[in-house]
């Protein structure tokens, strides 16, 4: 009885791992797909960029520049989490690599306590 518990056990083990990694396999096959099929031009990645840091409360005065996949981002960001989404959008828009130029505001001064 114990053979057969230990064996059941074991197959069902087995199955499920199988079908882990089948999962995984084909998830990046699809992934690589959607990559190779989303090939996105120079000037479609820059205007992609472009729009969303015009769109954005956070960056002043933004603007790419796409050469080879290879973006290049210029402005201003009310502070560094601001910076780091503008590459992050700019990744998400297609560029393959991303040079931040991105200046970051200096802080108010604050006001003296009285």
């Amino acid at each position: 009885m114990r053979k057969m518990i230990a064996l059941t056990f074991t197959l069902l083990l087995t199955t499920v791992l199988a079908t882990a990694q089948t999962g995984q396999v084909e998830k990046k096959v699809a992934k690589a797909q959607k990559a190779g099929a989303a090939a996105k031009s120079d000037a479609d990645v820059q205007k992609c960029i472009s729009d969303k840091l015009g769109a954005s409360k956070t960056i002043t005065g933004g603007s790419a520049t796409v050469a080879g996949g290879e973006a290049t981002l210029t402005g201003e960001a009310k502070n560094a989490g601001a910076k780091s989404g503008a590459a992050k959008t700019a990744t998400g828009c297609g560029a393959k690599k991303v040079t931040n130029n991105i200046t970051v505001a200096a802080p108010a001064p604050k006001a003296p306590k009285k």
